[in-house]
């Protein structure tokens, strides 16, 4: 989609383009990115700690 005040014969920066850069993204939500982050890491440990449960119940 062609925004109408930005230069045709040029391509756009991020910031014309998305009206945003990402550094700006990370900073703005930094605690939203940080808890998802903590959530996967749960996810896997979680999911880490139930396979190492299983495999030494097989075992026996």
């Amino acid at each position: 989609m062609q925004q109408e005040h930005l230069p045709k014969d040029k391509d756009p920066t991020d910031i014309q383009e998305w009206g945003w850069t990402l550094r700006e993204f990370i900073t703005e939500n930094f605690w939203y990115l940080l808890a998802i982050l903590l959530l996967l890491a749960l996810f896997y440990y979680a999911r880490y700690r139930w396979r190492v449960r299983h495999e030494r119940k097989n075992k026996n």
